[in-house]
This record gives structure tokens, sequence and C-alpha cells, in this order.
């Protein structure tokens, strides 16, 4: 967590940076409007000398770690988006510089593009992260709800149970224990004795409660609210429903999105 708040914080750098020379780089288009009864420093910002400063410093600052992780990736056979846009940025920088340079060949310049690319591809990746951190702490939070503790019956003399408290990870499939009213579920199971109603609104969304009787399955985080169950572990530790909600988030954070494929794929095409 500390680590994807890190990269959230470095991302909102460079995007605010990015943003401002984005600004910068519009304002000087607002000479278009006036002509010239724009002032001075308007047609400034719209110089090309300017408008080439500006971009460079967008390759070099804010845009700078998104062009190295695709130039990479193109050099190691395996191009992907960043490949994309840091080629497409560093191209339009290439060909405009040359224009500015050589002013006879009558082309135009276009610094105005590698400027606000990155700036649109910087926004989408700080809100992607913003997502997945948030993802993240739900996920965390939805752990929380877990109890530590457990409590296990164990067989002491010939049809003498007593009941100890342990760490719900020392738990095994096929231990029996007791869940007494109020507590939550320590692990998926299936009710063995007693009769209770169960709150399953954090799984189901159900707000109503459910009635569980010998035979019935229930989950770990769920609340037992009235009577004493006593329950069969059949699905421990990270194995229970929670565990596997957790393992899918997890796993759809680190899947790259439909789109970004769909761009890799057009980079390897081409």
């Amino acid at each position: 967590m500390d680590e994807k708040l890190l990269r959230l914080k470095e991302s909102g750098r460079e995007l605010v940076v990015s943003w401002a020379l984005c600004a910068v780089c519009l304002l000087g288009h607002i000479s278009h409007f006036f002509h010239a009864n724009a002032p001075s420093w308007i047609h400034a910002l719209h110089s090309t000398g300017f408008q080439l400063s500006l971009s460079l410093f967008t390759l070099i600052g804010p845009g700078r770690q998104l062009i190295l992780d695709g130039l990479r990736s193109f050099y190691k056979g395996s191009p992907n988006m960043n490949t994309l846009v840091g080629l497409g940025a560093l191209s339009s920088f290439a060909v405009s510089s040359v224009a500015a340079l050589v002013p006879k060949l009558g082309w135009k310049v276009f610094f105005e593009e590698p400027i606000m690319l990155i700036a649109f591809v910087l926004l989408g990746r700080n809100l992607e992260q913003r997502a997945k951190l948030k993802a993240t702490s739900d996920m965390t939070g939805l752990l929380n709800i877990l109890p530590t503790k457990a409590r296990l019956m164990i067989e002491s003399d010939i049809e003498q149970w007593s009941i100890v408290e342990v760490p719900c990870s020392s738990l095994s499939v096929g231990d029996q224990i007791v869940v007494l009213p109020g507590d939550r579920v320590p692990a998926d199971g299936i009710v063995k004795a007693g009769r209770s109603t169960i709150d399953e609104s954090s799984f189901t969304g159900e707000p109503l409660p459910v009635t569980k009787l010998p035979g019935a399955e229930v989950t770990a985080g769920s609340i037992n609210l009235n009577g004493t169950l006593t329950v069969q572990v059949k699905r421990p530790g990270g194995e229970t429903v929670m565990g596997d909600i957790v393992r899918m988030v997890e796993e759809a954070q680190s899947r790259e999105a439909p789109v970004q494929r769909l761009a890799d794929k057009v980079m390897l095409n081409n």
C-alpha cells in the first residue's frame, strides 16, 4: 500500500507539471482569436522557439519515465502502449524540430501534440492508479472484518469436549468450531449443530438475515446474530470465499485493460 501511495504521489506531481505546461501551450493559442490585437507576451508564448522549449521540457520532464519505459519495451522486442505513446510524441517533436530549424522545407510544426498527448496519457494513468488504490483499500477493509481468533472444539476425554481459542490461521479442514451470538464466522463451513440467523450482507448485499440450520453452509466474515452454532470447517484461511474475492480483485488489477491490450496488439502488428 505504501509503495502504491508513493507511486500515486509521483504520478500526481508529473500530472500537475504536464497540465501546467499544457495550459501554457493552450494560452499561446489565444493569439488566434485576437490576431494583431493580442498582447505581445501572448505572441511570445505562441512563438516556435517557445513552443519547442515547452515540448522539449515535457519530454524530458513529466513524460520521461513513460517514454523510457516504452523505449525499453521496444528494445526488448515486446512493445506496449507506452511504446506507442513515446514514439508518437518523439516523432512529432523530431519532425517539428526539423521544420523549425529548416524553414525552407515549408513543413508545419506540431510542438503542441507531444505536450497534450503526454498530459492526457498521464491523466489516464493517474486515474487508473487512484482506482486501483481505492480497490486495494476496500479489499484491506474487507479482510479486516475477518476475526483473528476461533473457538476450537477439542475432544479431551471420551465424549467430553473442551473449547480453546486458537488463531484462525491454524484451523484445518474438518475442525469443529463454536460460533457464539455476535461473533463473526472465522472460516467457511457447514453447520453441524444449533440454529441461528446470520447476517451475510457483507457478501450478498441482502439486508435480511438468513436462518441457518444443521447442514447449511456459513461464510467466513458473516455475523452470527442470536444463536450458538457448531460449525465444521470446510475452507479455512485464504481458501474462504473472502480469500477468493480478494484474489480475483488482485488478479483483475494486475491484468492489462482491454484498451491497453488492443494498443499493444496494434503496436506488435505494425
